[in-house]
């Protein structure tokens, strides 16, 4: 942003004293004179105008806003914060609704709808996957909340609670194996929901929030990816005749190199390769190009990969991650 019109305290009594002098030859202008005491009195509080100033026009763009004007900024316009969401995640949504505005269900806006659901980190849209009048929306889930990047994917869970325990679900004839945290869970009885704080065993789950006060108590668990389409089924356009919501297929790949050259950071390399891998979405490509460019950036003259023998291409769905990471 420009900030031409800052100017620093230094600048502003130089400007006051220089017009005093400018008027008043004779004037002592000196430090400790009245008219350097009035001058600087004059330049602080100047000064804390262009900051205010300053201030005021950082919040008036959403990408320069503090927090609470940021906020702001996506409430006028219906975006709510995510669970977990950092301020730049959800900055990064807002300039995408205010560039691309929906626009009657085209794949920009699956994928905006998938973001806006708590625990989605990444959403991908596939158009006609399936023929005509056909999306596939593949989800990362926020592994941080979840646990995995894969999303939860399963039927509804129904049952009744068979126990009270403080901020528990405990249901003896249950199985919560495919439950993972971040799942919704409502108490149809009382008409309340929370979610999954962490799976304990395959027959009790702790909550976010203590829901079940009383037995029997009816509930539903719902899965992110059924959750996320739910939410999407419910604001699509009804031309879409069929979509699928998803979690990838990891895909897991080992790097093998031996670098060459003096002050090479072997650590490092290993390092960036891993962080390069967990950026890759589904269906994008691991090219052995940039596995050589990471090496070379940290001090290698050259380098011999032996895995992966060559670029490799996952299928659509699948998402490569990083397996045994080795570097010598």
């Amino acid at each position: 942003m420009t900030t031409y019109f800052l100017k620093s305290f230094d600048e502003l009594l130089d400007v006051i004293l220089t017009d005093y002098k400018n008027q008043f030859p004779e004037a002592d202008t000196s430090q400790g004179s009245l008219i350097y005491i009035k001058s600087a009195c004059m330049s602080s509080a100047l000064w804390g105008l262009y900051k205010y100033q300053d201030w005021i026009s950082r919040q008036i763009f959403p990408d320069t806003a503090d927090t609470v004007n940021l906020e702001h900024h996506a409430w006028v316009r219906g975006l709510a914060r995510t669970y977990g969401e950092t301020d730049s995640a959800y900055l990064a949504r807002l300039l995408d609704l205010i560039r691309r505005p929906p626009a009657g269900g085209n794949k920009y806006d699956y994928v905006k709808w998938a973001l806006s659901v708590d625990n989605v980190a990444a959403a991908y849209c596939f158009p006609l996957a399936q023929g005509l009048g056909t999306v596939d929306v593949v989800l990362v889930a926020n592994k941080t909340n979840t646990g995995s990047e894969v999303p939860s994917s399963y039927a509804d869970i129904t049952g009744s609670n068979t126990a009270v325990t403080p901020g528990k679900l405990v249901d003896a004839g249950a199985d919560f194996s495919a439950v993972k945290a971040g799942d919704k869970i409502t108490n149809n009885t009382a008409g309340t929901e929370t979610t999954v704080a962490a799976p304990d065993s395959g027959t009790q789950l702790s909550l976010s929030d203590d829901i079940f006060t009383a037995t029997p108590q009816d509930y539903t668990i719902q899965s992110l990816t059924t959750t996320v389409k739910t939410y999407i089924d419910d604001i699509r356009p009804v031309t879409a005749s069929v979509v699928r919501v998803m979690g990838p297929t990891i895909v897991t790949q080992a790097v093998t190199m031996t670098v060459t050259g003096s002050g090479v950071n072997l650590a490092q390399i290993s390092a960036d390769i891993q962080a390069y891998i967990n950026t890759l979405g589904p269906g994008q490509t691991l090219y052995k190009s940039q596995l050589l460019s990471i090496a070379i950036q940290n001090g290698a003259a050259n380098a011999a990969i032996t895995v992966p023998a060559a670029d490799v291409v996952p299928a659509t769905y699948e998402m490569i991650r990083p397996g045994v990471i080795s570097a010598t």
